[in-house]
């Protein structure tokens, strides 16, 4: 290993051919480097005689954005492989912070890629992933990591492995479709859209463009596409209602019942929609003694309200 001064602009942040991670320049950080500069090396080999950086992607960003002139670098050999590079890169992040699914997913790409094989993946690489040691993790990991621009907002909203099994099931031009409808959504929203289209295609044998073309359906995607991001929930609302009309027609009923209550803002009520769980969550909102205690007060005096039985027995209904 050598130690060494370059300039940030001589880097090839081109080649990312050693990346897996996502890692954006806060703006502390850049005025952090503004201040103090970079003291911690970055890491960098040789590639087709261009410098090639191994970690400390940030940086290098933040040093390129303050205009220091020089860098510290520490160089590998450029006779190491890119297999024993990459080795080196993913330990360096292991040892900082849990990976996201989407980082995951492009660290199997890259051992992959570089000549590692499933059956080494599985054993020695899945494990410290957190990820099930099976071949069929390796195989929705692989999927994943070609969605390529989608991956940051698979890492922006914290995906589980279930819903990225979920959309590689889906034909590629179904599951850009489909990330493109939910890009700006919650990763809640996001999970139950993918697994309500999931659910519908499989009981009617329609491809998602067929489904998107039944009025209902398409006429609530036309607001969300548009921008509304509030039609998300008009979205999930047709979709279980498509998926299963029992318990759409109770989620309607019990809403109602709710609505009916005509309770304070103070206190919100909420359970599971799919009606697999069968209690209600009460949650009380207040800021002082006193105000908890008037909460409190209202909330009892509501308990005398016919709802509150008929909205429990709605909630035991598909469980009986």
């Amino acid at each position: 290993m050598t130690i060494r001064l370059i300039k940030p602009d001589k880097i090839n942040l081109e080649d990312r051919r050693f990346r897996f991670t996502f890692n954006p320049v806060e703006e502390r950080f850049k005025y952090s480097v503004q201040v103090i500069g970079v003291l911690q090396p970055v890491i960098i080999t040789y590639r087709e005689g261009k410098p090639v950086l191994i970690d400390g992607w940030k940086r290098v960003e933040a040093a390129r954005f303050c205009g220091l002139e020089q860098l510290l670098t520490l160089e590998i050999d450029n006779q190491a492989t890119d297999a024993e590079v990459f080795f080196l890169a993913f330990f360096i992040n292991y040892s900082r912070r849990p990976f996201s699914l989407a980082e995951k997913s492009l660290a199997v790409r890259k051992f992959h890629d570089f000549g590692l094989q499933p059956p080494d993946i599985i054993e020695n690489v899945l494990p410290l992933l957190e990820l099930p040691p099976e071949q069929k993790t390796v195989e929705i990991m692989l999927e994943l990591s070609g969605l390529e621009r989608w991956l940051e907002v698979i890492h922006r909203k914290d995906w589980k492995l279930g819903t990225a099994e979920l959309l590689v099931s889906f034909p590629p031009e179904e599951r850009h479709w489909l990330l493109q409808l939910v890009e700006k959504l919650t990763h809640s929203q996001q999970k139950e859209i993918i697994e309500n289209f999931y659910s519908l295609k499989r009981r009617t044998g329609k491809s998602l463009k067929e489904l998107a073309g039944e009025k209902e359906i398409g006429t609530v995607i036309g607001r969300l596409t548009a921008g509304e991001l509030e039609a998300a929930g008009a979205l999930l609302s047709v979709l279980r209602k498509f998926n299963s009309p029992t318990v759409w027609r109770l989620n309607q009923a019990i809403s109602d019942r709710i609505r009916q209550l005509e309770l304070p803002p103070e206190i919100s009520l909420d359970y599971d929609r799919t009606l697999e769980k069968t209690g209600l969550k009460i949650s009380l909102e207040a800021s002082s003694t006193r105000e908890f205690k008037e909460v409190l007060r209202c909330l009892s005096e509501r308990l005398a309200s016919p709802e509150w039985e008929e909205i429990f027995k709605l909630l035991h209904h598909v469980g009986d």
